[in-house]
């Protein structure tokens, strides 16, 4: 075989080595306590070039749903919480209003905001003649953001809000996203619940709670599990977010608590942060909180 490639031309056999290479490393899988932390994420976001577009017109929270008995988008909702709410049905014109004033669900921890929009029908919108001289007709925008995971039956992606839409006398849900939430997630959080269950740092090797310190812009993610230091990758992109936790040391915990906070840091995919709380979510269910340090 050796005789073989040296019978090869120099530039085929470089090309031949970078194959097997890149094949290899391709079909690496990390695990938990991690091979490699320095990897990217393992999926990027569909919408991210879209809400990056966002960000900069100063969106700050998005949401979206099907139209009904179809497959595709048929409403879209933007909102920028210091300026003004958009909503776009598959049927109707956009309507636009100034934010209105959050006016809190009760037991959902959700929000209302309610307003008065104005419709505004795009240039190549087919309007009567009639219909052109007529001042457009207030109408009422109400719309219901609540911290329920929500599926969106397009792109089967998990999201972290509810949105429900009044508008136009009609019904419409769909999911919701706060575009700008990865810009709250640097910095030191210590865990305080995990699976319902409120801590203590006494029950730890290290006499303090595990926690996380995340810096986005180096994808990077240090911290404890209790017994042992982590170190590892992140990324984020609204709130989602992909976590790569490994231990750096060995030290024996009791329990299976340190392997199911590994296991459950790296099946994160959602977070909300609200009151300087952070809480990550596992298929779409509460997984941990983390209050800020």
């Amino acid at each position: 075989m050796s005789n073989r490639l040296t019978r090869l031309p120099l530039s085929l056999v470089f090309f031949l080595f970078w194959i097997v290479l890149l094949t290899s490393s391709g079909c690496r899988r990390p695990t938990s306590t991690g091979e490699s932390a320095e990897k990217a994420t393992r999926a990027t976001l569909s919408e991210a070039i879209d809400w990056a577009d966002k960000r900069r017109q100063g969106i700050d929270f998005v949401a979206m749903g099907t139209a009904p008995a179809a497959t595709t988008i048929g409403w879209r909702l933007d909102i920028d919480f210091s300026k003004q709410m958009l909503f776009q049905s598959f049927d109707g014109p956009q309507l636009l209003t100034p934010i209105p004033k959050p006016q809190p669900m009760g037991k959902t921890m959700g929000v209302v905001l309610d307003a008065k929009a104005t419709p505004v029908y795009a240039s190549n919108t087919r309007r009567t003649a009639a219909s052109r001289n007529v001042a457009p007709k207030v109408s009422r925008l109400k719309v219901y953001i609540e911290p329920i995971a929500c599926r969106d039956p397009v792109s089967k992606r998990d999201y972290a809000y509810t949105v429900r839409i009044d508008a136009n006398g009609k019904r419409f849900t769909g999911c919701g996203a706060f575009i700008k939430g990865s810009d709250r997630l640097n910095g030191a959080w210590v865990l305080e619940t995990f699976k319902g269950q409120r801590l203590r740092p006494d029950q730890f090797g290290d006499k303090q709670l595990p926690y996380l310190e995340i810096d986005l812009a180096g994808h990077k993610l240090v911290g404890s599990t209790g017994w042992n230091k982590i170190k590892g990758a992140i990324d984020a992109e609204g709130d989602h977010l992909d976590l790569i936790p490994k231990t750096t040391t060995r030290r024996t915990a009791p329990g299976t608590f340190e392997t199911d906070f590994l296991t459950a840091l790296d099946q994160s995919s959602l977070f909300r942060i609200g009151k300087d709380r952070l809480t990550l979510l596992v298929n779409g269910q509460y997984a941990m909180t983390f209050r800020k340090k």
